[in-house]
């Protein structure tokens, strides 16, 4: 029961929205037609079916019924921008949104830095195309006022861009357009608005300042209080008592304490025992003088060439 009131005043919401709305002065609006994008368009008393296809870049142009029967059938294509051999995806047109005006078909199409609001006939023919610097995502038309409104929002703010359309959608011009730009306040104007001396700013810059040098102070303690301990530990690890060792079938204790005493001992037997591995010998020089007498045979005059006594 509970889910058929909810579809029921579900429904009975839709049509007050879409019925018309007299105000305190006897006019009448027209239902509330919001500005944002729409991917598809439908006219029932037309029959056409107009969407946006991201996969091509394409409006398409649908009939629900084709010789009299309830078939969908893709009457027309209309490219918006191309997109192959584009190797700038940035500047490349696409559609954000469409609708049905006036036996039209109109769409918006745009990239990073511009736009453009297009008018296409039932059959998908071009009828209007007007340019437009910054990027817009959708739009939306008033009958009784014969306005077009266009809105997009980019890095400073939010355009609205105002058309009339008191001649038909399809003649809509620029002449008379209007252009409402509402630019978003910096974060330091915002800011010097708020604290025009400077003082919180000042007071958040010190402290981040300070709160920094106390974090790494801490780190560096913390850091110097590991590393000692860890030296602590090696230190207690190399002065504890080892056990005893075996060496030659004896049990020797490697913690015995030896006196100066023995050191000297040991020194002095190394000493004599190093000396009496020396023989005996006696200081006599065996160098004797030989003397030769002169002989021609080792006369070295007699090997000289003659040429130099001719």
């Amino acid at each position: 029961m509970r889910f058929k009131k909810n579809i029921i005043s579900g429904l009975v919401a839709f049509l007050v929205l879409l019925a018309p709305v007299s105000g305190q002065d006897g006019a009448v609006y027209e239902p509330y037609d919001p500005l944002i994008p729409q991917m598809f368009a439908f006219d029932k008393k037309l029959g056409i079916f107009a969407g946006i296809n991201n996969v091509d870049n394409e409006i398409v142009i649908v009939r629900n019924k084709l010789n009299g029967k309830d078939t969908l059938h893709i009457f027309e294509k209309f490219l918006v921008d191309k997109v192959e051999g584009v190797h700038d995806v940035d500047h490349i047109y696409r559609p954000k949104s469409v609708a049905i005006y006036d036996g039209h078909i109109a769409f918006l199409a745009s990239h990073i830095d511009s736009c453009y609001f297009a008018v296409l006939d039932l059959n998908g023919n071009l009828v209007k195309k007007l340019m437009f610097l910054g990027q817009a995502n959708a739009f939306s038309f008033s009958p009784s006022a014969q306005e077009l409104y266009i809105s997009g929002e980019n890095e400073t703010g939010f355009d609205v861009i105002v058309l009339n359309t008191r001649n038909g959608i399809s003649r809509v011009d620029m002449k008379d357009a209007l252009t409402l730009h509402y630019q978003k306040p910096r974060l330091s104007e915002v800011i010097a608005k708020r604290d025009p001396w400077g003082v919180g700013m000042a007071v958040i810059a010190m402290s981040a300042v300070f709160l920094a040098l106390i974090l790494l102070y801490l780190v560096f303690k913390q850091l110097g209080v590991q590393m000692k301990a860890i030296q602590e530990r090696r230190s207690a690890f190399s002065l504890k008592p080892k056990e005893k060792k075996v060496e030659h079938g004896r049990a020797v204790s490697s913690n015995v304490v030896i006196s100066e005493g023995v050191y000297a001992a040991i020194a002095t037997a190394i000493h004599l025992y190093g000396e009496e591995l020396h023989d005996v010998e006696n200081t006599v020089l065996t160098i004797n003088k030989v003397s030769r007498t002169y002989s021609p045979w080792s006369s070295k005059i007699h090997g000289l060439n003659t040429y130099f006594k001719r």
